[in-house]
């Protein structure tokens, strides 16, 4: 690690990526940092609470805000992810609005556009997944962005393809001030390793489950610590739910799902750690856990800032 009084000095900067849900918010995130840091599943609200990434080249230093998708929601667990937002375009000296031009642009876009209005920061257009649009979806997309948001630049691109991003990131960096490094040049997030633990548990229920059920899942670690003599990682977690019948379909007959949460899970958490680890997943029910404020602080889901 580098001494603190040894960081860089060049454009430094946060750069918030917000967006309705699934416009690939946090596999942009991935990709630029070239890990997988932040949760990703093809179903919407699968982040909770904005992540920082922390995207260092020399002379830049870009401190990535992922965001949950902004929707209208009615749960003390959505409000607490549009404060998140709303914290997030606060703290930002440019802000990376990402749009999905497969789905037609409505409600959710304009709320997000008024968001962005509000913040009255600099703002670019990234209109995502051209590898899977057509071309006059990617148009239709670009048009619309265009009238609603008139002084913010369009970038097409796919989040998945690395090389299609160097024209958006440098647009990004030209944008962030000049100042020292705000973190050590190889941190790439603030965040503890198991709350991105954590995530990624939650990311493979999301995969594994259908419906309603992944949405009414909070993970919680309740041990998280090191086995020296195995040399490995022992981590203990709860799957808390809002209904027995999810606890049932959790658990599975036989307790064949649990068994594969529990496998699938604990090869992302041995990737992450760079160790074997231990894993046990239980399931609990929690009611209405979404309502209320309590749970919602229990699970680190209130709004506060990982890793701090």
């Amino acid at each position: 690690m580098i001494p603190p009084t040894e960081w860089p000095i060049g454009r430094t900067g946060h750069i918030a990526i917000v967006g309705r849900p699934n416009t690939g918010k946090s596999t942009f995130l991935n990709t630029v940092l070239g890990c997988h840091l932040a949760p990703v599943s093809a179903k919407p609200q699968t982040t909770r609470r904005r992540l920082l990434g922390i995207w260092s080249q020399p002379g830049l230093q870009g401190l990535f805000l992922d965001t949950p998708g902004l929707f209208e929601g009615d749960t003390e667990l959505d409000r607490a992810m549009e404060q998140g937002i709303r914290r997030s375009l606060e703290d930002a000296d440019v802000v990376l609005c990402l749009a999905d031009p497969l789905r037609e642009s409505g409600a959710e876009d304009r709320r997000v556009a008024g968001f962005l209005r509000d913040a009255a920061k600099p703002v670019l257009v990234g209109i995502n997944k051209s590898d899977l649009a057509t071309p006059a979806q990617v148009a239709a997309a670009s048009a619309w962005w265009a009238e609603t948001l008139p002084d913010a630049p369009r970038f097409v691109f796919s989040a998945v393809e690395r090389k299609t991003l160097d024209v958006v990131l440098d647009a990004l960096a030209k944008r962030l001030p000049e100042g020292p490094f705000l973190y050590d040049p190889e941190t790439l997030t603030d965040a503890f390793e198991r709350d991105i633990g954590a995530d990624l548990i939650r990311e493979t229920v999301l995969e594994e489950l259908r419906d309603e059920v992944p949405h009414a899942v909070a993970v919680e670690i309740e041990a998280w610590k090191e086995d020296d003599a195995a040399n490995r990682r022992v981590v203990r977690a709860v799957l808390h739910v809002e209904r027995p019948g999810q606890k049932a379909i959790l658990i599975g007959h036989g307790g064949e799902m649990i068994k594969v949460l529990t496998n699938r899970s604990r090869e992302k958490l041995e990737t992450l750690c760079g160790m074997k680890v231990k894993l046990d997943l239980y399931v609990r029910v929690t009611a209405d856990w979404r309502r209320k404020r309590d749970a919602l602080k229990t699970f680190g889901l209130a709004g506060a800032r990982r890793g701090g």
